[in-house]
């Protein structure tokens, strides 16, 4: 396969979902993290290529949700932040300098359309990028409310 033809679809995937995840999976992936069975459920939910990558993001998005709860308490309205409420999608990005991440977006799924709308209070959400080539993390973000 040429060149050419090898980075077309990979354009066309950027600009859709790898896989959702609903978040009724979402309590049992936390409650395997750090444990025997977390590569295991992990494969269940994404499959073996994808499985590492969602175990970091998972992880990071749940240290930036650790550091924000207290803090995001006190806001007005109060936020209860718990990623166990999330859905999570994942894309793949791709950039001219030939850099590839991974994107895992985790978002309090309840009704993300009225909050995108300008809608409801208690949505919150995080992105967490992983670069394919060094699997680190590349950044993370949220909640954008």
């Amino acid at each position: 396969m040429d060149a050419g033809n090898h980075t077309q679809p990979q354009k066309i995937q950027s600009n859709r979902n790898l896989f959702t995840l609903d978040r009724q999976y979402i309590p049992d992936l936390l409650k395997a993290l750090h444990t025997e069975q977390e590569d295991a459920i992990a494969e269940q939910l994404v499959g073996a290529d994808y499985a590492l990558y969602l175990l970091l993001a998972v992880e990071a998005a749940q240290q930036r949700a650790n550091s924000l709860v207290d803090i995001a308490a006190c806001w007005s309205p109060p936020l209860h932040i718990d990623l166990a409420l999330c859905s999570i999608d994942c894309k793949e990005k791709h950039f001219s300098d030939g850099t590839k991440l991974l994107v895992f977006w985790f978002y309090e799924a309840s009704d993300p359309n009225n909050w995108m709308e300008g809608f409801g209070e208690q949505f919150f959400d995080f992105t967490v990028q992983i670069d394919l080539d060094q699997l680190s993390i590349y950044s993370v973000s949220g909640p954008s409310r």
